[in-house]
């Protein structure tokens, strides 16, 4: 019996080593940078006339501003770090020095509003002090309302979307559309934040609320920006995009992805989002996540099954110029 238990003892130790040794290569085998680095957009040069001009800051966090109106989709600045905290489930709370530094570099110093996909906190839990620092309006799910409302946002601030229903700033028209999060578990945490979230909380307070992509249309070109990569049947009828923000994290068959998201809208171009690994800070090197993500696989792919297709990447702050007109858009 002593050299059964000692047999079994040895093999459990030997298979958690052997799981261990496979975290650890994960962690450290990330290829699929170099994808990003043959696929960079032009750096912008200087603006002639009104342009449309966007900077990416990691994981799906979009900057939009043609000179009068800006808006920030996902903004996320504050990345708590580690896998180990994250699987802790430990509290977390925004960076206020961080999201103020961040801003300020980015030249948001104010925005009409702040976009969110859904109310995961990688892409919602920065949101209600971003908004409450720039005066801009928080749009997204009840749930991000809840964020907001923890944040010590005011209520006139805080706006419920209604899927479908456009909505007006400057010269941008933005629309919400009922979408679907990416994997195979739904996109967990799901379900709804039902009171005012304040911070620090756990990550796993910061539940999905629905997931949406947002469609928005200006005069001189219209972006969608998919945070996930789920969807549901046909919810892109009738809808036209020049450009794509995709997430690609937990991405399912390329093919049936570009089909459903990229072919639904018309789009010839399209930029990655939600590859990079977003418990490092935004000031060290990119990586990519260390599951969920095959950068190479995907670009591979899209070129093979969409040669047509533009892939463009950006570096995190990188400002560039979308479109500046109809009838000459920035390639």
């Amino acid at each position: 019996m002593r050299k059964l238990i000692r047999a079994m003892f040895f093999s459990v130790l030997v298979l958690a080593l052997l799981a261990l040794a496979g975290l650890a290569w994960m962690f450290s085998m990330r290829p699929g940078m170099e994808s990003t680095r043959t696929h960079a957009y032009p750096v912008a040069r200087s603006q002639d006339g009104p342009a449309l001009v966007a900077s990416w800051h990691g994981t799906t966090a979009v900057l939009l501003s043609d000179g009068q109106t800006s808006l920030f989709i996902d903004p996320f600045f504050t990345r708590p770090g580690g896998w180990l905290r994250l699987m802790l489930n430990r509290p977390i709370a925004p960076d206020e020095a961080l999201i103020r530094t961040a801003l300020a570099q980015s030249g948001a110093p104010s925005l009409a509003a702040v976009l969110v996909s859904h109310s995961h906190y990688d892409h919602a839990m920065d949101a209600g002090l971003v908004a409450k620092l720039t005066g801009a309006q928080l749009l997204g799910s009840a749930s991000t309302a809840n964020i907001g409302r923890g944040s010590g946002l005011a209520e006139s601030q805080i706006r419920t979307i209604e899927p479908g229903r456009a909505m007006q700033f400057g010269r941008f028209t933005v629309t919400f559309l009922q979408s679907r999060h990416a994997g195979a578990t739904g996109g967990r945490p799901t379900g709804d934040i039902t009171e005012p979230l304040v911070p620090p909380a756990p990550y796993t307070q910061y539940r999905q609320g629905g997931a949406y992509s947002i469609l928005i249309e200006h005069p001189l070109g219209t972006i969608l920006h998919h945070g996930s990569a789920g969807w549901l049947p046909d919810m892109f009828e009738g809808r036209r995009a020049d450009l794509v923000f995709l997430g690609i994290a937990a991405a399912p068959s390329p093919e049936d992805y570009l089909k459903q998201v990229v072919d639904a809208v018309g789009a010839t171009r399209v930029i990655p989002t939600h590859w990079d690994d977003f418990t490092r800070p935004l000031s060290a090197a990119l990586v990519p996540l260390p599951f969920g993500v095959d950068l190479d696989g995907f670009f591979s792919d899209a070129e093979r099954l969409r040669p047509e297709l533009k892939l463009q990447t950006l570096a995190p702050g990188q400002r560039v110029i979308l479109f500046e007109s109809r009838t000459m858009p920035t390639p």
